[in-house]
């Protein structure tokens, strides 16, 4: 017996035995992809005040990750540290870096960098700003 009359067999069994075969002659579902993009720096986002807390996560982030703090390009640098960012899935680490103060922030401005805090059963991030 051939593959056809295999398939014809097992269709008969599947018959007799009250189940119902529909053949389709549709193409596969399509398959979403989601890009989720790498997070930018909150650095270069120019804010001169905290923002308002982001949306409650039920996941707690994981601990701030210990990084290595190299030396300064030049004395006009801020070192700026690394921070949970929360992609809609995943908590996804953003490296802290060195950065210049942006254009119409004072030289004398410090960054104050953003923090997780307990809320509201969660976790929401205040994000940093330059004070």
């Amino acid at each position: 017996m051939g593959k056809f009359g295999v398939f014809i067999a097992a269709l008969a069994l599947l018959y007799s035995v009250g189940c119902r075969v529909t053949v389709r002659d549709e193409p596969p579902p399509r398959r979403e992809v989601v890009v989720v993009e790498e997070p930018r720096h909150e650095v270069l986002i120019v804010r001169t005040a905290p923002p308002p807390p982001t949306e409650v996560i039920v996941v707690a982030p994981p601990a701030p990750r210990v990084e290595v703090i190299g030396v300064a390009p030049s004395p006009n640098h801020v070192w700026i540290a690394g921070y949970w960012f929360w992609n809609g899935k995943s908590h996804v680490w953003v490296k802290g870096s060195w950065h210049t103060r942006p254009a119409g922030v004072h030289a004398a401005a410090v960054w104050v960098p953003g923090r997780w805090e307990a809320r509201g059963g969660g976790h929401v991030y205040i994000g940093g700003y330059w004070r």
